[in-house]
């Protein structure tokens, strides 16, 4: 399926647009990583643009993690890489509670000093607590020279339409609800990192490449 019929069949369906989506499309077909990691799939609609970019390149896999919770969304992941024909080059890992533990068994599975990921894009938790240790743990998987993509550096929970109004945010301290937690993590622990640079800030996209050895 080409870009023009991909972006005709996954219209409407949440969470990233169009435009987003053609422009990571557009950056795994120039960068022709081997290996792709994605924190937070939701219906699968970012999925589908990134292993779309790799059947076109002909190589490459993407693996990507998001709570149980997924399996209720109409459309799932599932439905919508099979109407895509991706489900070869895509692998959806459900998880009962966050990726952070998911991202600590692939640790375990990598030698010390090896490293999986060509690129990792990050668009899950929105939270200060899960993403600030993703980074950290996405680090240890993240090959040298490779790009580090975060989505929502401005979302709040104040101002999410699903999340806003449910008891978890009311009970929150007011700052909390209020913080860009995403645009902390990017900004208190990425930008400092001494092994980061090339920062970009896109509206709500963060960009950042792990320095060469």
């Amino acid at each position: 399926m080409d870009l023009e019929h991909l972006t005709a069949a996954l219209a409407g369906i949440p969470h990233m647009t169009p435009e987003r989506g053609q422009e990571i499309y557009a950056f795994v077909r120039e960068e022709q990583p081997e290996s792709v990691l994605e924190l937070g799939f939701a219906h699968g609609v970012s999925s589908c643009y990134i292993g779309a970019a790799l059947k076109a390149n002909g190589h490459g896999a993407l693996t990507t993690i998001d709570q149980d919770s997924a399996r209720q969304r109409k459309p799932d992941i599932h439905a919508l890489l099979d109407q895509t024909g991706l489900l070869d080059w895509v692998q959806p890992i459900h998880t009962p509670t966050s990726y952070t533990w998911e991202l600590m068994r692939l640790i375990e599975g990598t030698p010390a000093g090896d490293w999986r990921f060509d690129f990792a894009f990050i668009d899950g938790a929105h939270s200060w607590f899960v993403d600030g240790l993703a980074f950290f743990l996405v680090d240890r998987l993240l090959k040298p020279g490779s790009w580090l993509l975060f989505d929502d550096l401005d979302w709040t929970y104040a101002t999410s339409a699903t999340l806003r109004d449910t008891e978890m945010v009311k009970a929150m301290p007011e700052d909390e609800r209020n913080t860009a937690q995403v645009g902390k993590v990017f900004d208190l622990l990425v930008r400092p990192h001494p092994q980061y640079g090339q920062f970009r800030v896109d509206e709500s996209w963060g960009w950042a490449r792990k320095k060469p050895r």
